[in-house]
């Protein structure tokens, strides 16, 4: 027997014996059962998000959006990059792909357009005129609906530029 949920999600089937007790006294028979198995959501770095690497005082610029699924572990995202010294001496500019999904803490949020959470991906740079640069992390923290005690700031931490100095992030659940 199939029992499709309403749902406008990808859906997944999983058979589950199930005893038919009361629909054929005394057999047993697999019943299959959709369930919706995607959490995904779509993210966007708004304005230019900046941050800045303690330790030398160089900054980085970052844009960029994508999408992420939890459930399946992926991210498809870009964006450009611009690194300079604290002086603004331009070091690098180039842009940056996702390469691989790490996690996503989700806060909820009032409603699907409008998500808060914790997102750790790692990416490639593509430094204009330099090699590429892999394995590079990249936070991106939305404070909306932040839990009590949360002390990261909105914004896009590459690498070492940690401390947050501009720009939003926004996350949208399309998918639940």
């Amino acid at each position: 027997m199939n029992v499709p949920l309403k749902t406008a999600e990808p859906l997944v089937c999983v058979q589950v014996p199930v005893p038919l007790a009361v629909f054929a006294p005394a057999s047993k028979a697999p019943v299959t059962l959709i369930a919706n198995a995607a959490t995904s959501y779509s993210f966007q770095l708004t304005g230019p998000n900046t941050a800045v690497n303690p330790t030398t005082g160089d900054i980085i610029r970052v844009t960029g959006a994508g999408t992420f699924d939890t459930s399946a572990s992926t991210v498809v995202a870009s964006g450009s990059f611009t690194h300079t010294t604290s002086t603004g001496a331009l070091v690098a500019r180039g842009t940056w792909v996702a390469t691989s999904f790490v996690s996503f803490d989700a806060f909820g949020g009032p409603n699907n357009g409008t998500q808060g959470g914790v997102l750790d991906i790692i990416a490639t740079l593509f430094p204009s005129g330099g090699s590429p640069v892999t394995g590079v992390p990249i936070e991106v923290v939305c404070v909306v609906n932040a839990p009590a005690g949360f002390t990261e700031e909105e914004g896009t931490s590459v690498d070492g530029f940690t401390e947050h100095t501009g720009g939003t992030t926004l996350i949208h659940l399309t998918g639940a």
